[in-house]
């Protein structure tokens, strides 16, 4: 890792400074200007990938923080950071070489727990299992016990489900060594500083108390999109989901660009059976973010409960373009190919929902349903005579 030299220092430090206060465009554009001027230094590609993600720009964090990996491979955080950008844009495979590459560094149960969101993502059910019974050993964290339950919920054991449900509200906080942002938050306890020790309370399942910390700095600052979307991701985890969509639609106001609060307004309306206004978000998102995989895989799915199938194959074509792994998108790809006649494709997607996994019983019958199909077809081409 190359050395900081006074003059990154002192661009670098304006950054942070600006970082922290809340001067979140400013931020990115000194953090742009320092590694630009000094390509080569982990520290400040580091803090603006953090940046670029905060600021709803997914794609240019990843592109910053695969540039800084090559200067420092060895940082712990940033494969947990990565790792959780990657599952945002619907790569589980490669969210999970991030996630284990941080776990071999010693990231802990926070990469550990990544690993099992990534495993539940390719319905590796075991694997998932594996991970998140041993982290429970060893820490009571809520997300490991909400994940639990929702695994044995898609396994079928509502008894299970319930059981470890019961936990979340016991469990108690866990954090993750990074620092570089614990050298910003000695630099200055500004606003930026605050909304940090927010997520942290929200990752830990301390809603109450990030609720408390909102609104006092809800009192002292004029409000911003970061702060309304940490309100409606507050209010979404109490359930209080009415609230939670005032503040998306607030957040929405001040930052239209904002993917995360449309994908996670999109999500809040699927919950409501609106599938109207769900593809609305999604569209927005991809229409901002064409890359975004999870926005074209889940606008997929909204527009198939719609009935749009037409729309239905686009996007989930376009998630299978950008490397989709999720067995389902391929799946339903196929049941629209096969329901229109290209059996040959509609096999080929339903090959790769069995590949990605293995118990895809509706695979399998649709690649039987299709043999049947083509079956008659062969046997003409069989007894067509040659000219």
């Amino acid at each position: 890792m190359a050395k900081s030299d006074s003059s990154s220092e002192a661009i670098g430090r304006l950054a942070m400074a600006y970082d922290a206060n809340g001067f979140d465009d400013a931020a990115e554009s000194a953090y742009r200007t320092t590694v630009t001027k000094y390509p080569n230094q982990f520290k400040w590609q580091y803090l603006f990938a953090l940046r670029l993600q905060k600021n709803g720009d997914l794609e240019s964090a990843i592109e910053v923080a695969e540039e800084a990996i090559k200067q420092n491979d060895a940082y712990p955080a940033l494969y947990v950071r990565l790792g959780s950008w990657l599952l945002d844009r619907g790569q589980p495979a490669a969210a999970n070489d991030a996630f284990a590459r941080a776990v071999e560094l010693g990231a802990g149960p926070a990469a550990e727990l990544g690993a099992a969101r990534s495993l539940l993502k390719l319905e590796d059910h075991s694997g998932a299992l594996k991970i998140l019974r041993s982290v429970v050993t060893r820490t009571s964290h809520p997300v490991a016990f909400r994940l639990l339950s929702d695994t044995w919920r898609v396994l079928g054991d509502e008894e299970k489900s319930r059981e470890y449900l019961e936990y979340v509200t016991q469990a108690k906080s866990m954090w993750f060594d990074d620092p570089l942002l614990a050298e910003m938050r000695e630099h200055t306890r500004g606003k930026g500083e605050r909304m940090r020790d927010v997520e942290l309370m929200l990752g830990s399942g301390l809603v109450d108390d990030a609720l408390l910390a909102l609104k006092a700095l809800d009192s002292e600052v004029t409000p911003d999109f970061n702060l309304q979307y940490h309100y409606a991701l507050a209010y979404f985890q109490k359930q209080a989901f009415d609230q939670s969509e005032q503040h998306l639609k607030r957040a929405i106001e001040l930052e239209p660009v904002h993917y995360p609060s449309h994908l996670l307004l999109a999500s809040l309306y699927q919950r409501r059976d609106d599938n109207v206004n769900s593809a609305h978000h999604l569209e927005h998102v991809v229409k901002i973010y064409p890359k975004l995989q999870i926005a074209h895989q889940e606008l997929g799915f909204v527009r198939l409960r719609l009935g749009d199938t037409d729309g239905a194959l686009e996007s989930l074509e376009a998630a299978i373009a950008l490397d989709s792994t999720a067995p389902n998108v391929h799946y339903y790809a196929g049941v629209i190919l096969g329901e229109r006649g290209s059996c040959d494709h509609a096999m080929r997607r339903f090959e790769t929902a069995l590949a990605l996994d293995e118990h895809h019983e509706k695979a399998r019958i649709g690649i039987s349903e299709c043999v049947r199909a083509l079956a008659p077809l062969d046997s003409n081409n069989a007894n067509t005579p040659n000219e």
